[in-house]
């Protein structure tokens, strides 16, 4: 038992004094200091994706609801430095009430002159009312992409009036006060709500609400507008937020905005409903109002308004997990299979090359789409598993040529005289094995490793833009998105270069970290 804690205590300090020697040699290399760096920023944000991205990005990734905060399509907000227009995209949470209180006809003019004052369809607003207002700049030339408003009402749509219960309902509308003093009722709710009916619905602009009166207004203006009903709600943005040109022409506005987000509450009487939202019995327990910009964030985002730098984050640590288990896996199978072959020979070693023989002529290609259709089939599985079970098949299909090469080197070893004299003084295969022979394969089995890493981060992108979908935002996903979306995409540089740069760099990166342990282990590679 002591001799043989004493080879593995010799094997690990060997593995150990060799990394050490091998780092720093490869430190000395041009290339593998370069490799070297790379490696190390992609762990840091590999550990710095882990510990600030949400758990539930995967499921958030596939809901399209869940981004309808966000802009679609739009570049990432740097593209301002080169001289782009950039409307901001701003998110107001829980805005400050400016008016809240009882509203009657004879003093609505003097309550809400932006309301009584606004361009498109009105109607008498009687009752208890609260008015939520926010300042949005615009400050370059540019168009946003559209207003959005988000409700999260109290669980509660009922007063209690006499012993009995009375429903409380609500019309939401929103009124944009443009820097020009012209005011536009941009959005309504059709008819009025229970409170609680409003809990995940989101009311956004309708150029239906607010177009013919804009054309007759400038119209009245000398400026003719040529558009029809349905151009005006492809147009609904450039209305509200510029001027027009004559034509379909528009240019942008700029200046401070003010949102009147005005909502009126009836069913029962005023000084009830009022009693009620103070009491905190009523009411909303948060309101977002949201201008989406024409860029958003560091990357950008597609076309359901996904934000493409969460992917490209979250692709760090999975690429990462993905090339050193596929890597290692198959080094390990192949250095321990072909040190087993080559040092021991005969049936053994027939056997397991007439194996080999048959799992290289196996198209890996074919039998790993197959694996993901099946795994497709299967949603009790989870994405991490789903990958790793690929993987895996890619690894049991992968090590072979690992194999041979290891045994060719140990059929050479073996040969060594000093091999005969360790075996003539009673050294057992086991010490032979891990003291002379593997420390010498080592070397090679870690350029073999070092080069494998990329092969297995390109085949999980390859097999998600080919369709094979385990459910995790990698850098294969985003691109496979852009390929079935290619008639837009191709067009969206951002949706494509990013995680394209992101897999070359990785790839790169220990291509230049395998060539120095190349040039480490052949001497007759080395520059004289």
């Amino acid at each position: 038992m002591a001799r043989k804690k004493d080879v593995r205590e010799s094997l690990v300090s060997k593995i150990i004094s060799s990394l050490k020697a091998g780092v720093g040699e490869v430190w000395k290399n041009n290339m593998g200091k370069a490799g070297l760096i790379i490696i190390v920023f992609i762990v840091i944000i590999s550990i710095y994706a882990l510990a600030t991205l949400p758990p539930g990005l995967p499921d958030k990734w596939k809901n399209r609801l869940a981004w309808s905060e966000y802009p679609t399509s739009v570049p990432p907000e740097w593209v301002r430095y080169f001289g782009v227009p950039v409307a901001e995209h701003k998110i107001y949470t829980d805005p400050q009430i400016g008016f809240s209180g009882i509203v009657i006809p004879q003093n609505i003019e003097g309550a809400l002159p932006y309301y009584t004052n606004a361009l498109g369809l009105k109607q008498t607003i009687v009752g208890y009312v609260q008015v939520y207002t926010v300042e949005y700049r615009l400050g370059d030339p540019a168009f946003p992409t559209g207003i959005l408003t988000l409700f999260t009402p109290i669980n509660n749509s009922v007063v209690i009036v006499n012993g009995v219960e009375r429903q409380v309902q609500v019309l939401p509308m929103l009124v944009v006060q443009r820097p020009d003093g012209l005011s536009i009722i941009v959005a309504q709710q059709s008819s009025a709500l229970k409170i609680t009916d409003l809990a995940f619905k989101n009311m956004s602009i309708s150029a239906d609400l607010f177009w013919r009166q804009y054309v007759d207004y400038y119209a009245n203006q000398g400026i003719t507008i040529n558009i029809t009903e349905t151009e005006a709600r492809g147009l609904a943005t450039k209305m509200i937020f510029g001027t027009p040109l004559g034509g379909k022409d528009f240019e942008p506005l700029t200046g401070t905005y003010r949102l009147h987000l005005i909502i009126v509450y009836a069913g029962a009487h005023p000084n009830v409903i009022q009693q009620a939202i103070a009491a905190g019995q009523l009411g909303f327990e948060n309101i977002k109002i949201v201008v989406k910009g024409n860029a958003y964030g560091i990357s950008g985002t597609d076309n359901m308004g996904r934000d493409l730098w969460l992917a490209i984050l979250y692709g760090f640590p999975v690429a990462l997990a993905v090339g050193l288990f596929a890597a290692v896996t198959s080094v390990i199978i192949g250095l321990v299979i072909g040190v087993i072959s080559g040092y021991y020979g005969g049936l053994i070693d027939e056997i397991i090359q007439r194996f080999i023989d048959v799992l290289s002529n196996i198209p890996i290609l074919p039998i790993l789409i197959l694996i993901g259709v099946i795994l497709q089939e299967r949603p009790g599985i989870g994405p991490w598993e789903k990958l790793f079970i690929i993987i895996g098949f890619l690894v049991i299909l992968g090590w072979g040529g690992t194999a041979i090469i290891v045994r060719s080197m140990t059929l050479s070893i073996k040969a060594e005289p000093y091999i005969d004299a360790a075996k003539a003084i009673g050294a057992s295969n086991a010490r032979i094995i891990f003291r002379h022979i593997i420390p010498q394969i080592l070397p090679y089995a870690m350029a073999s490793l070092v080069f494998s890493v990329p092969g297995a981060i390109i085949t999980e992108a390859g097999l998600s833009v080919l369709g094979i979908e385990h459910g995790l935002p990698t850098w294969g996903k985003v691109l496979a998105d852009a390929q079935a979306n290619r008639g837009i995409a191709y067009k969206m540089w951002w949706w494509i270069l990013p995680p394209g740069l992101m897999l070359a760099l990785t790839g790169l990166a220990f291509v230049l970290l395998g060539l120095a342990i190349e040039t480490i282990v052949e001497p007759r590679l080395r520059r004289r």
